[in-house]
């Protein structure tokens, strides 16, 4: 029970419940604030295109994230080609950025063992380089987010592409993607920009203790509407100087650090249980509140 008295806010939208179920369990209070939710995309012909592409069996299809590939294959199966598809991924070599889309693959019986050592665009360039991208052709099921730099590079290397972005992150959450997230086991909560003001105000009042992020665009959406709201400077100075900021992986940590804001927890396995037993490990080893920011366990850091 080292979270115990600990005011810890959730930035999650997916998963918040689970989240703070964990929090509990541990002696936290739960301060829920979501930052981040997802939209559909109803582009149909685009997907048809997609799907069409991985019928011609390209070298590598990368997947970024559980719902994507969810997603997919429900439109699939809509489509009529629902078990097309799953047998056309089960003849390609698919790259899962994680645990995650890997865990959704197995649901539909399609397995992989290509998930690079780290989460990020870098982790999967990396993994790439050992088998060659030169006249490879790579498909990318995008998250809600979009790195122009890691298509660069792929092109870069010779690559041929061709990629969809099945759902974008915002401020709302639409019906279609909460239906989504449900049908996959993910409790989900909309997001509401003034929750996330007032929980920029209380982290400058000290009211809250731990702050989690478990996506990258958790991270990157606090500070677009701490910036709108002039917020930005005091935000930083107090998740540096008092809050203790705890992140599942290193996509989400770098967010942070472009931020110019240190992280203090960040487990080693990159998800939310073990995210939640290393800051309650940081904060037994830092019982004294007032120094938990400046006596930072680099043993639970990268």
């Amino acid at each position: 029970m080292s979270l115990k008295g600990l005011t810890v806010a959730v930035t999650a939208s997916r998963r918040a419940s689970e989240l703070a179920r964990l929090i509990i369990a541990f002696g936290g209070q739960p301060y829920f604030a979501p930052t981040v939710g997802i939209n559909a995309t109803r582009d149909v012909e685009e997907i048809k295109k997609f799907i069409d592409n991985i019928f011609e069996r390209p070298d590598f299809l990368i997947f970024m994230s559980g719902p994507g590939i969810y997603s997919l294959m429900s439109i699939a199966k809509r489509l009529g080609v629902g078990e097309k598809l799953r047998d056309a991924l089960k003849a390609v070599s698919i790259i899962a950025r994680s645990a995650k889309p890997q865990a959704v693959l197995a649901k539909y019986d399609i397995h992989t063992k290509l998930i690079p050592h780290e989460n990020t665009t870098e982790g999967i360039l990396n993994l790439l380089k050992v088998y060659g991208m030169t006249g490879k052709k790579i498909g990318i099921l995008w998250h809600g987010s979009y790195s122009k730099c890691f298509v660069d590079e792929l092109s870069r290397a010779g690559a041929e592409l061709f990629e969809l972005t099945i759902y974008k992150y915002s401020y709302q959450l639409d019906n279609e993607s909460a239906t989504i997230l449900r049908e996959m086991g993910f409790s989900c909560l909309p997001p509401d920009e003034s929750k996330v003001i007032k929980l920029i105000e209380d982290v400058n009042k000290g009211i809250i203790d731990v702050i989690t992020f478990t996506s990258p665009p958790a991270a990157k959406e606090l500070f677009i509407i701490a910036e709108k709201n002039n917020l930005r400077q005091s935000l930083k100075s107090s998740l540096n100087n008092f809050v203790i900021v705890t992140v599942v992986g290193p996509s989400t940590k770098k967010v942070l650090e472009d931020n110019a804001v240190s992280t203090d927890v960040m487990p080693n396995s990159y998800r939310m249980g073990t995210m939640i037993k290393s800051l309650s490990d940081y904060v037994g080893h830092n019982p004294n509140p007032s120094k938990r920011k400046k006596l930072r366990s680099n043993s639970l850091k990268e």
